[in-house]
Parts: structure tokens; C-alpha cells; sequence
């Protein structure tokens, strides 16, 4: 957004960001909660389950590396369609009546979700970018709220004995109908039409160390976000119902860390704060690990989930406000292509370690992880080298 077609047409405004977090984060809800009835549907093993779920970070990726320079080029087509590839491809996981029905689901949920993802980033990105206003954490919480309504709306449908698909192909419908309604709130250009990436030595050690770093905390954050309602089911015996709040307490209390972190950005480093992020979600994932009772489980979820919540936003924080503008949704493609190699890994390596030991153990082996973001985090600069308003 440094330039767009004509002088006339309106900056981005931070509430059409926080509209587009908010429907990624109500069909992402959706799905999460769904995942016990993806599971039986399918037919799948948990070792299947998690060598399946492999196949939305895999297919993330690539989609990431490619919208992120597509969308320094063309603006506004490649976000709006990247948001409405995602609410059509979001309900197909839940209709997979094999594994392998599952696989090719999957694939293209991952492929819509990494797509849309890199897009709502980079336009968060280009709001703090050129107007100085620090939006970041607060989209972020935005998207956990919307994590939470659509994880406790699933929770609700299953409760009443009915298929989740049904909730997923409405709430998509809603939210392609409301993309298209809102298209030109969006700028039709968001920079100019260079989108070759240009990684100056510092930015390219920037992008590659602060990606690995959120890249251990989506292994945390997947990991724990996507085995809670099988947790709950299947470690402490919770009802299907009850099953369903997990992702939504986990995403509820993300919502909360990340508008306490917008506070917290005021008075502390980055580099603190993810401190601060990993070493707290160490007890939390610890506390679900030795969990006896729904209860102390849902607590444990919402400590590590409003804990974990701050590393990915305060990351594309840094590197967003650090890139070139012309070049700044690349550049967050770059870091969210690396990070999401933690979400590729989180549920495949507690699925893994699940069917080796028992899933207690394999989510209690995700606080190792959370002591690693606090040793990575010493990577981070103590201060921007650009100021921001708050």
C-alpha cells in the first residue's frame, strides 16, 4: 500500500483486517472441533490421523511462497480470491469417508488456508507498515475469537447430533457472499508492480531465524490446538459435547493473551515477550499432560494457548515493519512458509509419539518445545529499527 491505482481510492483500514482474521478464524474453528468426527468418518487411527494433518501444512507452504508475491502484484483479486478459495475448500475435511479421501481433503484445505493466511498477514502488515498503527496482535486476537465461536458452534451442532459439514458450508457460503460484498475496501494495488524479493543480508538472517522461531511455536500451537478435542475425548473420557470447547478455551484464551500483548509491546521488548510466551506455555502444556479430569485439561489448554498466542504475531510484527515495503508480503510469505514447517510437524509428531506411548505423553513432550522458543528468542532484536504508534 505505499501506492494504489488512483489517488481517490482509500487507504486499507484496519477493520476490513480484522473482518478477514475474523472469518479465518471462525472456519478454522470449525474445522479444529470437528476433528473427532473427521476422524471417525474416515475411519482413521491416530497415527493416520497425524501423518494426514501433515498434508495441511505440506500443502500450506507452497501455496504461502506463491499468494505472497502474487499479492505485491496484484492486490486486491489475489486476496479476495484467496479468502474465498478458503471458505469453499474448508468444509471438505469433514465430508472424507476414507483416509485417503482425507489426504486429498486436506490437501486442499491446507493449500486455501496457507493461501488466505499469508494474505490477511501482509495486509496487517502494510497497515502498521504504512501508517504506523500496531494492528498485529490485535487481528491476531480477533482471529482466536473467531476460532472460539466456530470451535463452540461444532461443539454445539455435534452436541445435537448433527454432521459439522452442515455449519461449514454455511458459515463458507457467509463468508464468500460478504468477500465479494466488501472487495473494494480492499485497494486494487497494495504496492507498485515490482515483486521480486529483495533480501538485503540483515532482513534474510532476520527472515530465517525469526521463521524458525515461529516456527517452534506453531509446533506448540498446532500440536496442542489440533489433538484438544481428541484429547478430551479420549484421555479423560469428556463427552463429545464438552470435547468441542478444548479448541475454543484454547482459542478464547489466545484471543486474551494477544490483546494483553498489545498491551504488554507498550512497557517490554519483543524479545521478552517471547520469553515470556515460551516459558509459559511450558506449564500449560505440562498441566494438560498430567491433566485427571476435563477441568484441569481445559485449564492447561488456556494457559499454553494465551501464551503461545503472542509468538507468531509479535515475529510478523518484526519482520513486517523491517521489510521493504514494495516487497512486504513476500517477505512475510518467506517467514510463514518457514513457520508453518511447525505446523506441518506439531500434529504429525504428537500423532507419532501418541501411537508409541499414549497421547499424555506425546503432548507433554510439546513443553520441550516451548523451553526451545524461549532459547531462540534470544535472537530477536531488543528494539525495532523503526518506531511505531501502539
Amino acid at each position: 500500500m505505499t501506492e494504489v491505482s488512483s489517488k481517490a481510492e482509500p487507504r486499507l483500514q484496519p477493520m476490513v483486517v480484522f473482518l478477514s482474521f475474523a472469518a479465518f478464524g471462525v472456519l478454522w474453528g470449525l474445522y479444529a472441533a470437528a476433528l473427532p468426527a473427521i476422524k471417525q468418518r474416515a475411519g482413521a487411527s491416530d497415527s493416520e490421523l497425524g501423518l494426514a494433518l501433515v498434508a495441511v501444512g505440506a500443502a500450506a507452504a507452497p501455496a504461502m511462497l506463491l499468494v505472497g508475491r502474487l499479492l505485491d502484484r496484484w492486490g486486491r483479486p489475489v486476496a479476495i480470491g484467496a479468502v474465498v478459495l478458503f471458505a469453499v475448500m474448508a468444509p471438505l475435511p469433514t465430508l472424507a469417508n476414507s483416509v485417503t479421501e482425507l489426504v486429498g481433503a486436506l490437501l486442499l484445505f491446507g493449500f486455501a488456508s496457507g493461501a488466505c493466511d499469508v494474505v490477511i498477514n501482509s495486509l496487517a502488515a502494510n497497515v502498521e507498515g504504512e501508517s504506523d498503527i500496531r494492528i498485529m496482535n490485535r487481528a491476531a486476537a480477533v482471529f482466536s475469537a473467531g476460532l472460539l465461536v466456530g470451535s463452540l458452534g461444532t461443539g454445539a451442532v455435534r452436541a445435537f447430533g448433527l454432521e459439522p459439514w452442515t455449519l461449514l458450508v454455511g458459515i463458507g457460503a457467509a463468508v464468500v457472499v460478504g468477500s465479494i460484498a466488501l472487495r473494494h475496501r480492499v485497494p486494487q494495488r497494495l504496492v507498485s508492480a515490482s515483486s521480486s524479493f529483495k533480501r538485503p543480508a540483515r532482513l534474510s538472517r532476520l527472515v530465517v531465524g525469526l521463521g524458525l522461531l515461529a516456527a517452534l511455536a506453531a509446533v506448540v500451537e498446532s500440536g496442542v490446538q489440533q489433538w484438544s478435542a481428541v484429547f478430551l475425548e479420549e484421555a479423560v473420557n469428556a463427552p463429545a459435547g464438552l470435547s468441542g470447547a478444548a479448541p475454543g478455551v484454547f482459542a478464547g484464551s489466545m484471543a486474551l493473551g494477544r490483546l494483553a500483548a498489545h498491551g504488554l509491546s507498550k512497557r517490554i521488548s519483543d524479545r521478552q515477550l517471547l520469553l515470556l510466551s515460551g516459558g509459559i506455555s511450558c506449564v500449560g502444556v505440562l498441566t494438560i499432560a498430567v491433566s485427571s479430569n476435563a477441568l484441569v485439561a481445559l485449564v492447561g489448554f488456556a494457559v499454553a494457548g494465551g501464551a503461545i498466542s503472542v509468538a507468531g504475531p509479535a515475529v510478523y510484527g518484526v519482520v513486517g515493519r523491517r521489510a521493504d515495503p514494495q516487497n512486504r508480503s513476500a517477505t512475510i510469505g518467506h517467514t510463514a512458509t518457514i513457520a508453518y514447517i511447525g505446523l506441518l510437524l506439531g500434529p504429525v509428531l504428537v500423532g507419532q509419539l501418541a501411537s508409541a506411548t499414549n497421547l499424555r505423553t506425546a503432548i507433554g513432550s510439546l513443553a520441550v518445545v516451548s523451553v526451545a522458543v524461549c532459547v531462540a528468542a534470544l535472537l530477536v532484536p531488543r528494539s525495532n529499527n523503526k518506531t511505531v504508534r501502539q
